[in-house]
């Protein structure tokens, strides 16, 4: 009896050790999983993604827009009162109307890559190592010395 009863707990420990490395392992991966450069030939938005977002979800947003226009006027008062008057525009007004600005089909990532490779006179981007890079605006005054 007393056999038996180690070898049941050498089954569980066995079991527990593998379960446990194999957690170690996947959990280990994620970082070298999140290090994946962008495909620049297959990234963007697809023919099915840009349908759905035209026909669904951009009268969706305009929806959306519009009612958080209608909520924030409303609540307008009572923000005012609690002091979070900014808070509420922010989120009620600014953030629906800046989502209708997003490309079409583009998800929040693939909008913020575009607008980032946007060219713009005013703006000199010096690549130190890729893919890190430094970014000027030439409206702001900016001294380089030797």
């Amino acid at each position: 009896m007393t056999v038996k009863a180690k070898k049941q707990r050498t089954v569980k420990q066995k079991a527990f050790t593998v379960a446990t490395s194999l957690s170690l392992l996947v959990a280990s991966m994620q970082p070298a999983l999140a290090a994946i450069e962008i495909d620049e030939t297959d990234f963007g938005p697809s023919y099915g993604t840009m349908v759905a977002d035209a026909t669904v979800g951009k009268p969706l947003q305009l929806v959306g827009a519009v009612a958080g226009t209608a909520l924030y006027l409303v609540s307008l008062p009572f923000s005012l009162i609690g002091g979070n008057a900014d808070q509420a525009q922010q989120k009620l007004f600014v953030e629906p109307w800046g989502a209708m600005g997003r490309c079409l089909g583009c998800s929040v990532a693939e909008d913020n890559y575009y607008k980032s490779q946007a060219n713009d006179n005013n703006l000199v981007r010096i690549v130190v190592d890729q893919p890190s890079e430094i970014l000027i605006n030439t409206n702001d005054y900016v001294i380089v010395n030797p």
